[in-house]
Order: C-alpha cells, then structure tokens, then sequence
C-alpha cells in the first residue's frame, strides 16, 4: 500500500493538468450558485434552479473521472521523448466530451441515488439519535444565531445546561461515525461506474461488494485518506491569519483533492481493474 500512496503521488505531479478543469467549475459553480441566490424567487425558478446544477454536476463529473481514467492508463504507456509525454498529457482536457457522451447519465442517475441515499441516512441517524441520545432542547434558530460568529458560538455553549452540552457531544459522535460510514461505503462507487458497471445503482453494490473484497487493503485506504484530511484541516485552520498563507493553502487543497481522486482511481485500476475478463479467461480455458 505503501507503493501505491507513493505512486499516487507520482500520477499526481505528471497529471496536475487534472487539476484544472476542477478549479473551473468551482469558479463556475460559485458564480452560479451567488447568481441564483439573487434572482430564484419562485418555486418554478428554484426547479429549474436546481435542475441545471444537477445537469452541471453531472457533466462534470462524467469529463473529469473519465479524465483520471485516462490519464492513469496513459501513465502505464512508455514514451520515447519526454515531448511525447507531455503532448499526450495535454490532450487529456479532449477526453471530457467524451467522457460526458459516455457517462453523463450515469452521474445523473448516481446523484439522484445520492440523494436519496442522504435521506435515508439522515432519517436513521435521526431516530437512533432520538431513541439513545434524546432531544438537546434548543430551536433551529438559536443554531443559526450561533453559527454567526466564533463570539456567538462561545455564548450559545455557555448558555448550554452540562446534560445538554452531553447530548451534544454525543450528537457530533453520531454524525461523525454516521458519515465516516458512508465515506466508506461510496468510496469505489464513481471508479467502479467508469471502470466497468455505467449503470449507478447497480454500480453502488458492485463497489460495496469490492470493499469487502479487499477488506484490509480498502480500510487502510480509507484510514490514510482520512488521515490526510485531518491533516489538511488543522493546516486550513491557519489559513485565515494571513493572505499569503490562504492562498497557499487554496493550492495544497486543490492539490489535495486531486490526489486523492487519483489514488481511489489508482487503487481500483490496479487491484480490479481488468479483474473480470481475467476470471472469464480462466473459466473459458478450465471448461476447455
């Protein structure tokens, strides 16, 4: 595992071009979002609102993956020149509307599936929260009125009873082993929907069913991702304190996100990637 984390690294550097149309649709998708919030007025508006972000969404995402796929197929390729190399890794950016031809209903299908999946989750974490922890007795807009300032956050927790602030933490507990779950459970869902399965929900068992597969190789995965993320959150903590030191880290995390999208798509390639045509082989050659 530890060569794969390295290689990762190395995929990474070579393709950063990666790295580009995401921090365009970021831009896009805040340009957007700051755009509708001003104009959606309407119940109408905010449909067709949210319909073009999900259409958006899914474009992307359709280009982009199918982009680290290519560019992780490229990388096991030799090149003569290193001019070669770089030409080809140019190209990359003309692989996403092939990626979006191919795939942009499957990440239509998979967001909508996310949703739902969201839903049910949050229902759940809701009655085991309810039944085991209880209700913490504070109004949504006391949380709102908190969230306004680090001053306001202080206050509302001083204000907050010791059984409450309890409830709390054991509230935070909850959401947190709730979405550490759910990482894990999606973690090979989009590798697995570019790779082999373009159907979503067919795509999600699949996926879940190779986590298991490869237990140990897939927690370890998951546990240095989530190292990592640690790490990059108590780095962004700082950030604030200076420009120079914000920009910075705006690098590191966009760097940081583009990693780890390669090294999930890196760890697929590598141990599943192929895996059923090999199986077919061996069974076509034993009923033989």
């Amino acid at each position: 595992m530890l060569k794969l984390f390295k290689n990762a690294f190395k995929l990474t550097n070579e393709g950063i071009i990666l790295a580009t149309p995401l921090i365009l649709f970021i831009w896009l998708i805040t340009i957007y979002l700051t755009f509708a919030k001003g104009v959606v007025d309407t119940l109408p508006e905010a449909v067709s609102a949210v319909i073009t972000l999900l259409c958006m969404v899914g474009a992307f995402c359709a280009g982009w993956f199918y982009m680290v796929k290519e560019s992780i197929a490229l990388s096991k390729k030799e090149f003569i020149l290193d001019e070669d190399r770089a030409k080809e890794i140019l190209n990359l950016i003309k692989k996403i509307p092939a990626g979006i031809g191919k795939y942009f209903l499957s990440f239509i299908g998979m967001s909508l599936i996310t949703l739902g999946i969201f839903a049910i989750f949050a229902i759940c974490i809701y009655k085991l929260g309810m039944h085991f922890i209880g209700s913490i007795d504070f109004t949504a807009e006391q949380i709102k009125n908190a969230m306004s300032s680090p001053q306001d956050m202080k206050v509302f927790l001083d204000s907050l009873s010791i059984e409450q602030l309890y409830k709390l933490g054991n509230w935070n507990l909850l959401f947190m082993a709730a979405s550490t779950l759910m990482s894990y459970m999606l973690m090979l869902w989009i590798p697995e929907i570019i790779y082999q399965t373009q159907n979503p929900l067919l795509a999600l068992f699949k996926s879940i069913k190779k986590l298991f597969v490869k237990f140990g190789k897939s927690i370890a995965l998951f546990v240095y991702l989530t190292l990592l993320n640690l790490v990059i959150s108590f780095a962004n903590t700082f950030s604030l304190l200076n420009p120079v030191i914000y920009m910075l880290m705006m690098i590191v995390y966009f760097y940081f996100l583009v990693y780890v999208i390669v090294l999930i798509f890196y760890y697929y390639d590598s141990e599943f990637n192929n895996k059923p045509e090999e199986e077919s082989n061996s069974d076509s050659r034993s009923n033989s």
